[in-house]
């Protein structure tokens, strides 16, 4: 039935089904899949997982979608060049992984690497440059 609502259609169920309008950055498939699980309530544990840390990273910043904080979707491989030696990271949809090792967050995998305090983004070149 969703697909064949046009995008403010879609938009306008959302906003009944949830009770308050979408952000504006949210597209068609993830306005489809959302009213599907506010109806349905059927997530896999991986999905349960991902939405908690979305959930997470909005209460510590709400600006944080407008802000296009970029989220790394499972994955995601992020390679950088240190010293000489090229570090590989595979997002996972419960943090990364690095050298067979589970990690939290890329600053963990950042100050591993370099033995020095980095912010993960930025050592990983996923945080935006400030204008100058």
């Amino acid at each position: 039935m969703q697909d064949k609502l046009s995008l403010p259609e879609l938009r306008q169920r959302w906003e009944k089904v949830w009770g308050k309008a979408p952000h504006k950055g949210i597209g068609r498939t993830m306005l489809e899949k959302s009213i599907t699980f506010k109806t349905q309530n059927t997530l896999t544990p991986d999905q349960q997982t991902r939405l908690n840390q979305l959930v997470k990273q909005y209460k510590r910043n709400p600006k944080c979608f407008d802000e296009e904080c970029s989220t790394l979707k499972p994955g995601t491989r992020l390679v950088r060049n240190w010293k000489g030696k090229r570090h590989s990271v595979l997002t996972k949809s419960n943090g990364f992984e690095y050298q067979e090792q589970h990690y939290t967050s890329l600053t963990q995998i950042a100050n591993d690497i370099t033995g020095s305090r980095w912010n993960g983004r930025a050592f990983f070149g996923l945080k935006k440059k400030e204008a100058s």
